[in-house]
C-alpha cells in the first residue's frame, strides 16, 4: 500500500467513526490551502474530539507548531467522494480529468504579471498608433505586413483553405507565420490591429506556458509568477515581441514554450507515477488521458515550429538531445524508456509528419524544414526502442550513451546518402549562421567590447544572473538523480544559450527558459533574506496547493515589493532603451506622411512613388507610400553609393525612373557629397540641384521628391551664362535657389529647375507650375 492509499484509508476510517465531522474536514482543508496549517481555534470541535482528530495518521504536526494533513490531495479525494478502490481505472480517469481548485490569489498574481507583460510591450503605444496608422517598429515587420496584405487580396475568407497552397507558392519560407497573420486578419477584419497586437497576444500565451513550466517543475506558484514576471521584463524578449512587431519571432517563442511545457508535463507525470511506488509507472502514464491530450499539443507545437521561420531545423536539435538523455535516465531509474515516452514520442512523430505533409501538399518551406523533423522523429523513436531493449537485457545504463553515439553517426551517414541536397543546404545555412555579420543582432551575446558581462545584462537583464546558478545546480542534479522534467528545461536552456553566444538574436529564445530558472533564483534569494518561505523545488505539491499566501505583516510586504522592484530596476532601464532603438521617430513618420500626401495629390503609382532611404528603414516608408515593402535590396545597394557621390543631378540618370523620393537622415558626411549638398544645403547654393525638390525638413530627417524638372528656355548671347533665381520657401525652410546654364551657338539657354513658382531670368519673370516640373516640360521666357 502506498502512502497516499494509507492516508485515504485513515481518512475514511475517521469519517466512518465521525461522519458528522465531514464539514469540519472540508473547512480545515480549505483553511490549509490558504494558511498552510490549522489549529484548535480554527475548528468548532471540543478539545477531546480535536485530540482524536489530530491523533489519526492522516494528520501531522506542521513546522509552525500547528497541524496539517499528511497528504492534502488524498484527503481531498476522500472528501470529494471518490471510490474506495484506488486501483480502479474509473477512479484514475476521474482524478485525471478533474479541474484543479482555483487559487484566487495565484490567479490575481498571474493576471497581474501578464498585465506587466502587456504594459512593457506597449510602452511606445503612441509611436505605434499615429494619426490612424499602425506604425510597426523596426524594418522586418513590414515584410510580414506585405505578405499579409497580398494574401488578404487573394483570399475569399478565413475558411478559404485553398490559401494554404497559395501561401506555400508565394511565401515559401516562414509559411506558418504568414498563415497566422493572414488568418487572424481575415477572422478579425482588422489587419492593422493584428499587426499591432498579434506579437503581444503570442507573448501572453507564452507567459501562460512559462507559468505552466515553472509550476509543473517546482509545484511552487511563487516561482511560476516570478518566472512570468522575469519574462515580462526581459529586454530582448520585450523588444522582439513589442506592440506592432509583426515578425516570426513571437510565434517562434510561443511554439518553443509550448514544446518545452508539453515535454516537461509528460516527464513529470511519469516521475510522479514512479515516485508513488506504482509497479509500472510507464504504463500508468500511458493510461492517463491527459497525457495524450498534452501529446496532441506537443504535435501542434512541433509541426508549427517547423514552418515558422527560415532556420527551423535548428529548433529540433534540443528535442533530439533531450530524448537522447531522457532514455538513458529512464533506463537507469527502471522506467521503461519506450513506453514511458510513448505519448511524447507520438507527439514528435505526428508533428514531424505534419511538417512533411505541409511541405509536400502545400509547398510550405524548403525541404529541410520537413526532412530534419522527420529525421529527428525517426532518431528519437529508434533511441527509445534501443533503450527499451538495452533495459530488457539488463546492460549498464551508461553504456547506452556510447551506443547512442554510434547510432548518431550511422544516422548522419544515412541522411547524407539519402538527402545530399538537404545536407548541402544545411551547410549553406550553417555558414550563414556562423559568418553572417549584416546586422547588430548577429553579434555575440558575450561581446568583448561589452566586457562580456554587460551583453547579457543589457539583453536579458538581471534575470540572466539569477538564472545562472540555478541552471548550473539543476544541471548537476539532472546528472545525479532522476529528474526528467528538469532535464527538458536544462537541455533547451543550454542549447539556446550556446547559440546565443554566436548570435544575440537567439537570446530571446533563451529568455523563455531563462525566465524559469530566474524564477527559482529570485524566490531562493527572497527566502534567504526571510522575505519568503523556503523553497523545495523537488518536493512538488499536489495541483491544488500550496496556496499563495500574503506576507505576515504589511512591513514584510513592503520590503518584498521593494526588493522585487529593486531587482528589476535595471530591466526597467534597459527595456525602454532597447525598445526606443526600434521605434520610428516623429520626424521619420512626418517624412513618410509628407511623401504620402504628395503621392496622393499627384495620384502616383509604383515605381514612380518608390522611396529611397537607408535600408534599415526602407520597408517602412514604402509600406505606407506604395505598399511594396517585400524587400530592401535596391535601397541597400543604392543608397550608400548615392549619398557618397558628389553630383546629385548626374546620379539622377542612374535611377532609371526607379526612384520617386529620397529620404535622408543626419549623418556625418564629407563636404561636397550628395549627403552634404542635399541634407545640409537643401540642394541650394551657387548652382542648385535640378532634380530634387525638398518636401519635408526637420533637424534629423529631410525628404526630397525626385523630379524631371521643368526647363526654362531663354535667349542670350552665345557662350554667355544665364541664371534663374528664386527664393524658395518650403517645408519650413527658406533658401536662395539658383540655376545657371550657358547659351549655345544659337543663343538658346536651357535651364532646368526643380521647383514650381516665379523665376527671375535676365530681368524678366517666368512662371513654372507643378505639372511642368513633374513632367520635365519646357517653359519659354519672353524676350
Amino acid at each position: 500500500m502506498t502512502d497516499t492509499e494509507r492516508v485515504e484509508q485513515a481518512t475514511r476510517s475517521y469519517l466512518d467513526d465521525y461522519p458528522e465531522h465531514e464539514d469540519t474536514l472540508e473547512q480545515l482543508h480549505a483553511h490549509e490551502q490558504d494558511e498552510e496549517s490549522w489549529a484548535f481555534d480554527d475548528t468548532d470541535l471540543d478539545s477531546g474530539t480535536f485530540g482524536e482528530l489530530v491523533s489519526r495518521p492522516f494528520v501531522e504536526n506542521a513546522p509552525d507548531g500547528d497541524y496539517h494533513f499528511a497528504d492534502r490531495q488524498a484527503v481531498r479525494a476522500v472528501l470529494h467522494g471518490t471510490e474506495e478502490d484506488t486501483s480502479t481505472t474509473d477512479r484514475e480517469l476521474d482524478l485525471d480529468i478533474a479541474l484543479p481548485a482555483v487559487d484566487r490569489r495565484a490567479l490575481v498574481g498571474l493576471v497581474g504579471t501578464l498585465a506587466v507583460l502587456v504594459a512593457a510591450r506597449s510602452l511606445f503605444f503612441g509611436q505605434v498608433f499615429v494619426n490612424g496608422r499602425v506604425v510597426s517598429p523596426a524594418n522586418d515587420s513590414y515584410f510580414f505586413r506585405y505578405w499579409q496584405a497580398e494574401l488578404l487580396a487573394r483570399s475569399s475568407g478565413a475558411f478559404d483553405f485553398g490559401m494554404l497552397s497559395t501561401i506555400g507558392e508565394l511565401t515559401r519560407i516562414r509559411p506558418m507565420s504568414h498563415a497566422l497573420n493572414w488568418w487572424l486578419a481575415e477572422l478579425s477584419g482588422a489587419p492593422d490591429l493584428v499587426a499591432a497586437f498579434a506579437p503581444v497576444l503570442a507573448s501572453v500565451i507564452l507567459g501562460l506556458a512559462v507559468y505552466g513550466i515553472a509550476r509543473t517543475l517546482t509545484g511552487d506558484r511563487r516561482i511560476a509568477l516570478a518566472a512570468v514576471l522575469t519574462l515580462a521584463l526581459t529586454p530582448v524578449h520585450v523588444t522582439y515581441t513589442a506592440l506592432g512587431f509583426l515578425d516570426h519571432g513571437p510565434y517562434q517563442y510561443l511554439w518553443i514554450g509550448v514544446i518545452v511545457y508539453t515535454l516537461v508535463w509528460l516527464a513529470v507525470d511519469v516521475q510522479k507515477h514512479q515516485q508513488s511506488g506504482t509497479d509500472n509507472p510507464a504504463w500508468k502514464h500511458v493510461q492517463t488521458p491527459r497525457a495524450w491530450a498534452v501529446a496532441g499539443l506537443l504535435a501542434l507545437g512541433t509541426g508549427a515550429l517547423a514552418h515558422t521561420w527560415g532556420g527551423s531545423p535548428l529548433s529540433f536539435v534540443p528535442i533530439g538531445a533531450y530524448f537522447a538523455g531522457r532514455v538513458v535516465t529512464d533506463t537507469e531509474a527502471g522506467v521503461d524508456p519506450f513506453v514511458g515516452n510513448l505519448p511524447a514520442l507520438t507527439g514528435v512523430v505526428v508533428g514531424s509528419l505534419f511538417a512533411l505533409g505541409a511541405h509536400l501538399r502545400w509547398g510550405w518551406h524548403e525541404s529541410i524544414a520537413a526532412t530534419v523533423p522527420v529525421a529527428v522523429a525517426v532518431g528519437v523513436v529508434t533511441l527509445a526502442v534501443l533503450a527499451h531493449l538495452w533495459q530488457r537485457v539488463d546492460l549498464p545504463a551508461l553504456g547506452l550513451l556510447g551506443a547512442e553515439g554510434v547510432l548518431g553517426v550511422v544516422g548522419i551517414v544515412l541522411f547524407r546518402r539519402l538527402r545530399p541536397e538537404d545536407v548541402a543546404r544545411l551547410q549553406e545555412r550553417s555558414d550563414a549562421f556562423f559568418n553572417r555579420e549584416t546586422a547588430t543582432e548577429t553579434a555575440s551575446l558575450f561581446r568583448l567590447d561589452q566586457a562580456i558581462v554587460f551583453g547579457p545584462l543589457s539583453q536579458l537583464g538581471l534575470g540572466f544572473y539569477f538564472a545562472l546558478v540555478p541552471l548550473l545546480v539543476l544541471t548537476y542534479y539532472v546528472v545525479r538523480r532522476y529528474e526528467p522534467g528538469w532535464l527538458a528545461a536544462v537541455a533547451f536552456a543550454w542549447y539556446y544559450l550556446a547559440i546565443a553566444t554566436f548570435q544575440v538574436r537567439f537570446a530571446a529564445k533563451f529568455a523563455v527558459l531563462c525566465a524559469v530558472f530566474a524564477g527559482v533564483g529570485l524566490v531562493y534569494l527572497l527566502s534567504a533574506v526571510d522575505l519568503a518561505r523556503p523553497v523545495t523545488i523537488f518536493d512538488r505539491e499536489p495541483p491544488e496547493g500550496p496556496s499563495l499566501s500574503l506576507p505576515e505583516t504589511p512591513t514584510i510586504g513592503a520590503y518584498l515589493v521593494g526588493a522585487v522592484g529593486l531587482i528589476f530596476l535595471l530591466n526597467l532601464i534597459f527595456v525602454p532603451s532597447l525598445l526606443s532603438q526600434i521605434q520610428y521617430s516623429d520626424e521619420q513618420i512626418g517624412a513618410m506622411e509628407s511623401v504620402d500626401e504628395r503621392v496622393e495629390e499627384l495620384n502616383q503609382s509604383y515605381p514612380d512613388n518608390f522611396v529611397l532611404s537607408e535600408w534599415g528603414e526602407n520597408r517602412m516608408y514604402n509600406h505606407f507610400v506604395n505598399g511594396e515593402s517585400r524587400g530592401y535590396g535596391y535601397a541597400r545597394g543604392t543608397y550608400e553609393p548615392f549619398i557618397s557621390d558628389s553630383n546629385p543631378d548626374s546620379y539622377f540618370n542612374n535611377f532609371n525612373n526607379r526612384v520617386g523620393y529620397v529620404v535622408l537622415t543626419d549623418v556625418d558626411a564629407p563636404e561636397g557629397t550628395i549627403q552634404d549638398t542635399l541634407f545640409e544645403d537643401f540642394g541650394a547654393g551657387n548652382d542648385s540641384v535640378a532634380h530634387y525638390q525638398l518636401i519635408y525638413s526637420e533637424s534629423n530627417v529631410r525628404a526630397f521628391a525626385v523630379v524631371d524638372g521643368a526647363v526654362v528656355r531663354t535667349q542670350a548671347e552665345p557662350g554667355t551664362n544665364v541664371t534663374v533665381t528664386r527664393t524658395i520657401q518650403t517645408a519650413g525652410e527658406q533658401f536662395e535657389y539658383r540655376r545657371t546654364a550657358t547659351a549655345n551657338n544659337n543663343g538658346i539657354a536651357n535651364i532646368r529647375v526643380a521647383y514650381p513658382g516665379d523665376y527671375t531670368v535676365g530681368g524678366q519673370t517666368v512662371s513654372v507650375n507643378e505639372t511642368q516640373v513633374n513632367n520635365g516640360a519646357t517653359v519659354r521666357a519672353g524676350n
